[in-house]
């Protein structure tokens, strides 16, 4: 014989929404809660549609910024840099707590990394070894269609300029320009 008829359908619900809460209150919260240091997000579906992928490409590492850091005179060229010259990486570091760490060549690197490599490094902070101000957290955020869209825009480019130089550990200081990204301490109010 069935516990919940028919005819108690809402107050079964009732009644079981209030047994499951009552059982799950009553657990440790350790039996229920789900580890997500280790767990992988759920993959998204939205993505950015283009006349092609090497278009949604491009227009992706405009918006998302790749350029402001991954060319270098983007900035100083109000965003004009010609895609010829874009993704070259730079010589000037951004130093904080991390040490000091520079912006990949990524026209290099897709020319040596395979399409997944890509999606796995940008998804994972490069399996943990990633370094600021590099926001992986929102390339982790992104679906895997307009990753690999980014991907194929930035290769179609091809190889070009040298590779960035090496991170700096933490308490040496760079022979290269640097941003200092350490936060100052207000002044004492008066």
């Amino acid at each position: 014989m069935s516990l919940i008829h028919a005819s108690q359908t809402g107050r079964s619900r009732w009644l079981a929404a209030a047994l499951l809460g009552a059982v799950a209150v009553a657990l440790p919260a350790t039996v229920h809660a789900q580890d997500t240091s280790k767990t992988k997000p759920p993959a998204r579906t939205e993505h950015v549609e283009g006349a092609n992928d090497l278009a949604a490409g491009e227009y992706l590492t405009i918006v998302g910024g790749c350029n402001d850091c991954h060319t270098q005179g983007w900035a100083e060229s109000n965003g004009k840099t010609p895609a010829a010259d874009r993704f070259t990486g730079s010589n000037v570091g951004f130093r904080g707590p991390w040490g000091t760490s520079y912006a990949a060549n990524l026209r290099n690197m897709t020319q040596r990394a395979s399409e997944d490599r890509w999606v796995q490094i940008l998804t994972s902070a490069d399996g943990g070894e990633g370094r600021p101000p590099m926001p992986y957290m929102n390339t982790a955020a992104m679906s895997e269609r307009d990753l690999r869209a980014m991907y194929r825009y930035i290769r179609s480019l091809g190889a070009k300029g040298e590779r960035a130089p090496r991170p700096v550990p933490p308490g040496q200081t760079p022979t290269t320009p640097y941003i200092n990204m350490e936060p100052v301490p207000a002044a004492p109010a008066h």
